[in-house]
């Protein structure tokens, strides 16, 4: 790579205000392969104006005086190699998103779920085996976990007795600032975007005049980690775990081979019986898959067979 970048002068630097250096094509290509390597994450032509600006962003954060030293830095230090990453992944996004699946949860999923585990219950007991209920729920992709308290909330809300039941909410994404942010539960009014009247009342605390704080009860069930969807061991590691998923607006950055195999994780991930929600427009099906395809109303949902 050494004649890969396009050295500046020292008054070129400040009239463009970058850390000493410009990127070629052939430098963002070489970066889109090393970011593909490491998280198959995969954006197309009509980004390249956006990757450029973050690229340049984040080399003039790191101080980095050219090309060589910047790539140098995000291909051995893990700790700028996240940064980026978080740069390039950060979300807008906002509690009860796309609520008329909030609707199917709530009506349809959650009580077919509950039904499920008090046959579940009652056939152990009649046995003479203890049986708690239990739920897993896993948000992948959360972002800053907007969604995965959308879906505890939601969860506390339509199951009666709660605290008799035992639940989880997991939160994933691949930005650990997201992560971190997701963990204080806190966010500025403006990130409500649809949440119901209620919800609000009973799961979000008013703090000064333009925050809410997540509510205790809901941030006991729920847990946040750091996690790129493409590490198949710790994938492998939730197989048949989850009782539902949501996977929502998350497939846009992969190709088509990492989608595939993200949609075959996914389906491995739910137990017998579990449910996969995807964003709009990422209907499943370009892809192999065992799950099936439900309709209600404008939502489209997919179902794992029970065994």
């Amino acid at each position: 790579m050494e004649n890969s970048f396009v050295a500046v002068t020292h008054d070129e630097h400040r009239r463009r205000g970058m850390a000493g250096m410009e990127l070629t094509a052939e430098n963002i290509s070489a970066l889109k392969a090393l970011v593909y390597d490491r998280c198959h994450l995969s954006f197309p032509r009509g980004r390249e104006s956006q990757l450029r600006r973050w690229f340049t962003q984040h080399a003039k954060e790191g101080q980095h005086r050219s090309f060589e030293d910047y790539y140098r830095a995000i291909s051995t230090k893990d700790g700028e190699f996240e940064r980026l990453i978080s740069l390039i992944t950060t979300r807008e996004t906002y509690f009860f998103r796309m609520p008329e699946q909030f609707d199917v949860l709530r009506g349809r999923v959650l009580p077919e779920i509950i039904n499920g585990e008090g046959k579940r219950a009652m056939k152990a007991l009649s046995r003479g085996e203890s049986y708690r209920t239990n739920l897993r729920v896993w948000s992948a992709g959360c972002a800053s976990g907007q969604e995965t308290y959308s879906l505890a909330m939601q969860i506390l809300a339509t199951i009666r007795y709660a605290k008799a039941w035992d639940i989880r909410v997991l939160g994933t994404d691949i930005n650990r600032e997201g992560i971190e942010v997701a963990k204080t539960g806190r966010y500025e009014r403006m990130r409500l975007g649809k949440t119901p009247p209620q919800m609000i009342e009973r799961y979000l605390e008013p703090r000064a005049a333009s925050e809410v704080w997540v509510a205790d009860e809901v941030k006991e069930i729920t847990d946040f980690q750091v996690l790129n969807l493409r590490d198949l061991p710790r994938m492998e590691s939730f197989k048949n775990y989850f009782d539902i998923i949501f996977c929502r607006n998350v497939m846009i950055y992969f190709d088509l081979p990492a989608q595939q195999g993200l949609v075959s994780a996914l389906s491995d991930c739910l137990r017998p019986g579990g449910y996969l929600f995807t964003g709009e427009g990422e209907v499943l099906h370009l892809y192999e898959h065992p799950l099936e395809i439900v309709e209600e109303g404008e939502s489209i949902y997919y179902r794992k067979a029970e065994e």
